[in-house]
């Protein structure tokens, strides 16, 4: 499908449905092992990332994530991978294009973009111009790929997300770009300080295909913030939430039951356009936010 109706398929799917899109993939393939770059194992484990977007897409989602989130060249050092950014990538779009082969559905393939290894705003041992380097080579390789969608993602510092689309809308300008942002503890504000409503500001005018936020402290702080996130924007929303703060060993305090019921309350407020999760969900989660959302109306967009 060309990336021009790509957007338009997307924006058909959401004047009926809430879309949901996967649960976390790198922090599923690893678990608490911390002795691996978890895009690595695109090539090592190449058939049980398959099975992982499959697993996502059999469960309900209908936007599955790359296995990219640390494949830029600079994350990919920090992370002492041997790969290279275009093998990494390579390997992880094939296995998310084979899950969706197999499970001949309509499925739309969303190419990871990370935060990368410092927020440009504050660092001083590294200058925007490699940071743009790193961002492009990575998008390009997605690009080559032919991903559906960019997904910027776990934004930390709105600067280095600015960075990350200009180099998407220079080297595939028609494909739609989701930005999501990490929330701080404190309502209203992006973990850097920066409002909610700047980061709009800043984001809208690479009029995205839908403006959010992951990760953060759980489903709560988000569904609230999501609140406040659509009176400054009309574009679909994108929610991508954990499930919740882990404690000392590891375990995710949010059950798939907790994280879905309180995702309805959004769904009931008509706040949910896209939705999904990160660091401790699995497919579970998604298919209880896949049966929940069915009765409910997606967020009316105009």
């Amino acid at each position: 499908m060309e990336r021009e109706n790509i957007r338009e398929r997307i924006h058909e799917l959401l004047d009926r449905h809430i879309i949901i899109s996967d649960a976390a993939v790198g922090p599923t393939l690893v678990g608490q092992r911390r002795d691996i770059c978890p895009d690595e194992l695109s090539i090592s484990e190449y058939e049980r990332v398959v099975e992982l977007h499959l697993s996502a897409i059999n469960a309900g989602a209908r936007i599955i994530t790359t296995n990219t989130f640390l494949a830029d060249p600079l994350m990919l050092v920090a992370s002492g991978a041997t790969h290279s950014t275009r093998e990494v990538v390579s390997a992880s779009v094939a296995a998310a294009r084979e899950a969706v082969a197999k499970s001949e559905k309509e499925v739309f393939i969303a190419g990871s973009i990370g935060p990368s290894v410092r927020n440009i705003s504050l660092a001083t041992d590294i200058t925007e111009e490699a940071l743009r380097e790193a961002y492009s080579v990575l998008i390009e390789a997605l690009a080559r790929e032919g991903v559906d969608i960019f997904l910027i993602e776990s934004i930390t510092d709105v600067r280095n997300a600015e960075i990350a689309a200009e180099e998407c809308r220079k080297i595939s300008p028609a494909t739609p770009i989701i930005f999501s942002a990490v929330l701080s503890k404190i309502g209203g504000l992006l973990i850097s300080g920066r409002t909610i409503e700047r980061y709009v500001e800043d984001v809208e005018k690479f009029e995205p295909l839908a403006i959010g936020f992951n990760c953060s402290t759980g489903v709560k702080s988000m569904t609230d913030n999501l609140a406040l996130l659509v009176r400054y924007t009309q574009r679909p929303t994108y929610c991508s939430p954990s499930a919740g703060i882990p404690d000392g060993k590891g375990r995710y305090p949010e059950t798939a039951k907790k994280h879905t019921e309180t995702l309805r309350t959004a769904a009931e407020r008509g706040l949910l356009s896209i939705v999904g999760g990160c660091c401790g969900t699995t497919a579970d989660y998604t298919r209880s936010v896949a049966q929940m959302a069915r009765h409910y109306k997606p967020r009316n967009n105009k």
